[in-house]
Order: C-alpha cells, then structure tokens, then sequence
C-alpha cells in the first residue's frame, strides 16, 4: 500500500544515503530540504526513472536501496496572504 507524507517546513537529513546516520560523513554537509511530500511505495524504486541528486530540483529517491526508501518531491513554498 501507498503512502503519503510532507514536511511543510522542510527539514534536515544526516544523509540521504543512509537512514541511520546521525551526523553527516566526513567531509559531507547536513541534507537541507525545503518544504517537500514524500510518497512510499512498496518495493524498490526503479533508479532509472528517478535521480538521487536532492539538488535536481524535481522528484529524487531518498536512501535508495534500503527499506526505507521513498520519492522526495519539492513543493513550493506558500506566502502568506495579507
């Protein structure tokens, strides 16, 4: 079953490698992204129709390869209105 998540205010990842990773890799910076949704599916996700580069600015796969992964899509931030 499908499922659908968002992160309205964005948010930071130690990796977007490893699920478990509590601080970056040496040499590597924390993962900020702004306000996103996430959709999970069940099985793998097919890497050639999807980057893993979260700079790509559409829909990336986020940690690739393990039970945790999911599609990641950017969203627009909202202004608020007067």
């Amino acid at each position: 079953m499908a499922r659908f998540a968002y992160m309205l205010q964005g948010g930071s990842d130690a990796s977007n490698t490893d699920p478990f990773a509590t601080e970056p890799a040496a040499g590597e910076e924390w993962v900020n992204s702004g306000p996103h949704v996430m959709l999970l599916l069940p099985g793998e996700l097919d890497l050639s129709v999807y980057s893993t580069d979260h700079d790509s600015g559409g829909p990336y796969i986020v940690w690739a390869g393990t039970p945790y992964e999911h599609i990641m899509t950017p969203v627009a931030e909202a202004t608020p209105s007067a």
